[in-house]
């Protein structure tokens, strides 16, 4: 089955206030189906954001808040999703769950951060856990 994977950036704040952006697109969220295959290896996903610069936006202080939700298809009658569906963090060196970083450096006007993004397998939510090792890709500006 497919699950529907969404990523909100800036999430506490309104929309037309947020103030990271995907560089793709220049929006602050993200959607897409991942397909999840039994005995497959994990499919990955990397985004880059970038924070607007500091005079387009009053709020400098408060933390950037993200949340990725998993959810199934409204057409997937019968079936139930067990676990974490939705995951937040606040940026800043933070680690998620699965196949999920974050990197720093929003100190800075125009800084740069990247979610890695998968969908995992059985036994591989392991909260606290950073397991790069699952997907093929690197992040970008990332040494492997």
């Amino acid at each position: 089955p497919d699950l529907e994977a969404e990523l909100q950036l800036d999430r506490l704040k309104p929309r037309l206030s947020r103030r990271v952006l995907l560089l793709q697109g220049h929006q602050a969220s993200w959607r897409e189906q991942l397909v999840v295959t039994p005995g497959t290896r994990p499919q990955c996903r990397n985004l880059t954001a970038y924070l607007r610069d500091e005079a387009e936006f009053k709020d400098k202080l408060s933390p950037v808040a993200l949340s990725v939700a998993l959810a199934l298809p409204r057409e997937a009658p019968g079936l139930v999703l067990y676990g974490n569906t939705l995951v937040q963090a606040q940026v800043g060196g933070t680690r998620l769950w699965g196949h999920m970083a974050v990197g720093s450096g929003w100190a800075r006007p125009r800084g740069w951060a990247r979610a890695h993004m998968g969908t995992p397998s059985l036994g591989e939510l392991r909260p606290g856990v950073l397991s790069l090792s699952q997907c093929p890709q690197t992040l970008p500006g990332t040494l492997t």
